[in-house]
């Protein structure tokens, strides 16, 4: 599947999803934020683009078509093994080289995603920490699959 992010690449450039994480909940500095993201169809987007072997990450606003994107860096992998207790989960640390096009500020932030597998699929959460140390959560359910150990 191709996706067209209109406003951080020119026309005619094409980036190849591979996995969606729909928003169902969220939170920035505690504060719930869960009716906003809902209204405005947020989710996050992992894709490469001209670069295959880079992984990009989109924080998108559908409604507002707007978003913070950029590569990802310095991946580390974690697994969590199922047990009677838990569910098995794959946990991403990752730096984020991001752009916002709803106010043009860059700078790198410090990711975390979990994502378990639960009989009915897999949901996530994914904590960002920009530079000003806010503090923003995303939960929800997974679209797709991804496997940073190739990247």
């Amino acid at each position: 599947m191709l996706f067209v992010f209109t406003n951080s690449f020119s026309s005619n450039a094409q980036q190849k999803i591979l996995a969606k994480f729909v928003v169902t909940d969220a939170s920035s500095n505690g504060i719930d934020i869960t009716p906003e993201a809902l209204e405005n169809g947020q989710y996050i987007v992992f894709y490469t683009g001209d670069d295959e072997d880079v992984i990009n990450m989109s924080n998108y606003w559908e409604k507002v078509d707007s978003q913070s994107y950029g590569p990802m860096y310095a991946t580390k992998t974690d697994e969590i093994k199922e047990s009677d207790d838990t569910y098995k989960a794959d946990i991403f640390n990752f730096k984020w080289r991001y752009i916002n096009t709803y106010d043009s500020k860059k700078g790198t932030a410090s990711v975390t995603l979990t994502k378990v597998y639960k009989p009915q699929g897999v949901t996530f959460i994914i904590k960002i920490i920009p530079e000003n140390l806010d503090i923003l959560i995303y939960k929800g359910y997974m679209e797709g699959t991804i496997d940073f150990s190739n990247y």
